[in-house]
């Protein structure tokens, strides 16, 4: 019941926010008074500080078009709560919508009926496979996967027993991710891969995850977080047990607790996406669509590419835009 709860007062918030933005075809403002299309961009959640430069990216397009962009989705990673989202979304008809999906099945059927109200979907973030989505923005979430295993190998020298701690099973930019993570790691025959927890994208339960690894392995060599809320847990763990000296960790996005474990001596790289930009392209890309004017074609996957920041280049990271 309480999950319940929590999406219908999340959907009652969209719908504030959406007030005056329904529109028939083309998705102006509600009663004709202006002309100006309205996108709705429909996060995985609000509470990761990744959306926050997600956000912010996809407002800076939306002055430089000229457009009006609504950014809704639940407070946390909630399938339901996200499909419900979606559901008020389609009541307004706006121009355009990109998505980033908690569980990909759970918005297909959402997807198909803005197609066939004639709304352009694309997903961003994180792909929707056997959807009827025009396209996927972001991250190539096998080669990002890869990279993080990488820096993990440079990391502890190629050699010991490391761990997984990934946010979700369901998500399948995470699992691509994952995949890309052991590829990276078998080319190495002196690591191994010696456990794999699900945090559910919980800091806390990620850092309680972490700790029951490295008291069943005390060897342990290092540790990759898969979602964004993975490494400032395991960072919390190694904090907590006095390991940051000793085991090396890795994870996904430059966000304020990232930024600390590394300052901290916590954190030994940081594989950081590009929300901002990921965001302003995918804006740009539905405004086109939406006055015919783009040329990409249905199945298009445009790769924003990611960056390994390492303490060295964190301080000349953080001075750009991403």
């Amino acid at each position: 019941m309480r999950k319940i709860t929590l999406a219908a007062v999340t959907v009652s918030v969209a719908l504030v926010a959406l007030t005056g933005c329904s529109a028939g075809g083309g998705g102006a403002q509600a009663g004709g008074s202006s002309a100006k299309p309205v996108f709705v961009f429909l996060p995985k959640s609000l509470n990761n500080p990744y959306w926050v430069d997600a956000r912010k990216g996809m407002e800076d397009e939306a002055k430089k078009l000229g457009v009006t962009a609504k950014f809704l989705g639940p407070e946390n990673d909630d399938a339901a709560a996200q499909v419900a989202i979606f559901d008020s979304i389609l009541a307004t008809h706006p121009a355009g919508i990109a998505i980033s999906p908690n569980d990909p099945a759970s918005v297909t059927s959402d997807i198909a009926a803005a197609r066939a109200a004639g709304i352009p979907v694309i997903a961003w973030d994180g792909p929707v496979p056997n959807s009827q989505v025009q396209g996927y923005i972001g991250t190539d979430n096998v080669a990002a996967g890869e990279q993080a295993g990488e820096a993990l190998a440079k990391s502890v020298g190629e050699k010991g027993d490391v761990a997984v701690v990934i946010g979700s099973l369901s998500a399948v930019n995470l699992n691509q991710r994952l995949t890309g993570v052991k590829k990276a790691i078998a080319k190495y025959p002196n690591m191994k891969i010696v456990a794999t927890e699900v945090s559910n994208e919980s800091i806390a339960t990620a850092q309680s995850a972490s700790e029951t690894i490295l008291q069943a392995h005390p060897n342990l060599a290092g540790f990759v977080g898969i979602g964004g809320s993975d490494l400032p847990g395991i960072a919390g763990a190694l904090k907590s047990g006095g390991k940051c000296a000793s085991v090396k960790s890795v994870g996904f996005d430059v966000v304020p607790q990232g930024i600390a474990g590394m300052k901290g001596g916590c954190v030994s790289a940081l594989i950081s996406q590009k929300p901002f930009g990921m965001t302003a392209q995918a804006l740009k890309i539905l405004s086109d669509m939406n006055a015919k004017k783009s040329s990409l074609k249905d199945g298009f996957n445009v790769d924003t590419g990611v960056v390994t920041v390492t303490p060295d280049t964190l301080d000349t990271f953080l001075k750009t835009a991403h």
